[in-house]
């Protein structure tokens, strides 16, 4: 699974260092990924689950305010 982990973030980031270094806006690349963790969570988490989730998010989101 570790491995899986690493090859995974890996693939993620070439990715994203090709599509900055063509000209897309960084921005862009995180709303998207943002976007496509939502909906995996929600497809593949409980209802009761995916909310507690979105809940995380959104707590550490606001402790920067």
């Amino acid at each position: 699974m570790d491995e899986d982990i690493l090859e995974t973030h890996k693939t993620y980031n070439k990715l994203t260092s090709e599509l900055i270094l063509s000209g897309v806006d960084p921005i862009l690349i995180a709303g998207i990924l943002s976007a496509t963790g939502v909906n995996l969570y929600k497809t593949h988490l409980s209802r009761e689950s995916f909310i507690k989730m979105m809940d995380m998010i959104y707590l550490e989101a606001s402790r920067y305010e």
